[in-house]
């Protein structure tokens, strides 16, 4: 979960600088789609030196100041959903090595069944 967090983070990261750098149309489409989709704005910077990305990409109503900074919002996003994954997953294995018990045990008992070679031949005694 550690590396899709990172990767997600990495593809924020690298198309937050390219609309820094750039402010191509292409990027800025992306960088508007992906706050409109976890609804943050922007992401913090330590030197305080964040551009006009923020407000030609932020969605109408998002307040960079805020603190809705955007790798809290996709960590948190991550973090919820990959506990989700994890416990279905978890659910699936369970129903899985159920299934491969029970399948088990029902070919043992068939195959081991004599009762089965018997039917129509039963003697009185």
């Amino acid at each position: 979960s550690s590396q899709v967090e990172d990767s997600v983070m990495d593809v924020y990261d690298f198309v937050y600088e390219e609309v820094r750098r750039n402010a191509s149309s292409f990027r800025r489409h992306e960088l508007t789609a992906i706050h409109e989709a976890f609804l943050c704005c922007g992401k913090h910077s330590p030197f305080g030196d964040t551009t006009s990305v923020e407000q030609k990409t932020c969605p109408p109503g998002q307040v960079h100041d805020a603190g809705q900074d955007c790798l809290r919002e996709i960590q948190d996003f991550l973090k919820k959903h990959m506990d989700f994954v994890s416990t279905l997953l978890g659910v699936t294995i369970g129903f899985s090595v159920y299934g491969m018990i029970l399948t088990s045990f029902l070919w043992f008992s068939i195959h081991f069944s004599s009762s089965l070679d018997r039917k129509g031949k039963y003697i009185l005694r």
